[in-house]
């Protein structure tokens, strides 16, 4: 059996499948290509680009603070974002980050977690903890 993964233009796995051969059809009944690959290549690990697979780097974000008052106006600021990154929002909102930063407020205690994406690089997760106003 060969090993494929399959991809979208951005170079981002969306799937790994093991069969005997990818038939000409594929890109045209699913929107994906598809490219042999070994055993190692990982759906989160991995990126296709000119017909190539390769690691993922890491991502590094730079957050002014992790903690912030829960008063709607104290504010998390996460940077060094790569323009084109998607950020997954707490509400589950998934916006496509074109500045380089998103700013986040909130009146209601408790633990944010925001998830970044962006080919070449590995996901991320920041948690940003909301504490009660006194």
């Amino acid at each position: 059996m060969k090993v494929y993964a399959c991809y979208v233009e951005s170079g981002l796995i969306v799937n790994i499948m093991r069969c005997i051969v990818v038939g000409d059809s594929y890109e045209n009944d699913t929107g994906l290509k598809a490219l042999e690959v070994n055993e190692e290549v990982g759906i989160t690990t991995h990126y296709i680009s000119n017909g190539n697979s390769f690691e993922k780097a890491p991502l590094s974000l730079t957050v002014n603070s992790t903690s912030l008052i829960a008063n709607g106006t104290d504010e998390a600021v996460i940077s060094n974002i790569p323009a084109g990154a998607q950020v997954e929002w707490p509400d589950g909102q998934i916006d496509i980050v074109t500045d380089g930063e998103i700013r986040f407020s909130v009146d209601l205690p408790g633990a944010y977690t925001f998830r970044f994406t962006a080919v070449p690089y590995l996901d991320k997760e920041i948690t940003v903890e909301a504490i009660a106003a006194t």
